[in-house]
């Protein structure tokens, strides 16, 4: 072969999930799109937990006591 050349493409694994980035935000942020996604939902939805009151009390008491 005459064109011998060689390349570098910048890389890093996701933070989450340990996929490999390319893209020049996913580099820059650390986290691939869906995992960003995700984390966002996540976050949205613990957050709106977080205003929820129950009428039965706490998750981890016994019934009947």
């Amino acid at each position: 072969m005459e064109n011998d050349e060689v390349f570098t493409i910048p890389a890093r694994r996701c933070r989450r999930c340990g996929g490999l980035l390319t893209s020049a935000q996913g580099i820059k942020d650390g986290y691939g799109a869906c995992c960003l996604r995700k984390m966002r939902q996540e976050e949205k939805a613990r957050a709106e937990l977080e205003d929820q009151c129950s009428l039965f009390g706490e998750e981890g008491q016994d019934e009947g006591v």
